[in-house]
């Protein structure tokens, strides 16, 4: 790089500077090599739609007002940024079909992409039982929490206990698991519950229930696993 000394004359000094500041910037781009990508990033190709241009303004999720040509070529840039996703926050998100996307889902490119990175980030809250209930029919609350949205999901577990004589003063433990079914509140978005595995423990006072499920919205399609506790007290109570 070159270095640019600057004695004596004072005349025409501020033009001077100003263009040698210039030059010695557009060396500075040229010979300066481009940075590695961090480890375990495998992404080398550009997929916004504006890779040429020098802004970072970040685009607003507003909707966009396309024709079906440009809404075929949304949808592929779509698709590409899933892909890249998947692979780099290793999850196995999915996108709707074309024709089941609404109109508020067309949004520009990098829109997409940040939804993307919140979904991949997703997480669940439960919210605790304070009461009792009886076995046969249990509620429970989660929020799912993507980016600044917030889902809740209410689901409900059915169960059987018996009294076992075997504890100490006799007390009420599990004694079947019948079902667990789940339901999203309102209209924010589409969740479907796709299974679920139950585990009995601590001597069969309490249940832990792995379920598993798919959300839906604004075109992108995730999986999610969440898992419930549920605890029985010695007069048969669920909590």
């Amino acid at each position: 790089m070159k270095k640019y000394v600057y004695t004596g004359f004072l005349l025409g000094t501020i033009i001077l500077a100003g263009c040698n500041e210039i030059e010695e910037t557009k060396e500075q781009a040229i010979e300066e090599p481009t940075k590695p990508m961090a480890a375990g990033q495998n992404i080398e190709i550009e997929y916004l739609s504006d890779t040429d241009k020098e802004d970072s303004t970040v685009v607003a999720s507003s909707p966009l007002d396309l024709t079906q040509e440009q809404k075929e070529n949304y949808y592929k840039e779509y698709v590409t940024l899933i892909e890249l996703a998947n692979s780099k926050y290793n999850e196995n998100m999915e996108i709707e079909r074309i024709d089941n996307f609404n109109d508020e889902d067309w949004i520009e490119v990098e829109a997409f992409e940040k939804m993307l990175e919140d979904r991949a980030n997703a997480k669940f809250v439960v919210s605790k039982n304070n009461d009792k209930y009886s076995p046969v029919s249990v509620p429970k609350t989660a929020k799912l929490y993507i980016g600044s949205n917030e889902t809740t999901i209410n689901f409900k577990g059915s169960f059987e206990t018996q009294l076992n004589s075997n504890t100490s003063n006799g007390r009420q433990l599990f004694s079947k698991f019948n079902s667990i079914s789940s339901e999203i509140e309102g209209n924010d978005g589409r969740w479907s519950q796709t299974g679920y595995d139950p585990l009995l423990i601590d001597g069969g006072t309490s249940y832990i229930i792995a379920i598993g499920g798919k959300y839906s919205q604004s075109g992108i399609i995730s999986f999610h696993t969440i898992e419930l506790e549920f605890h029985c007290d010695k007069n048969g109570g669920i909590s």
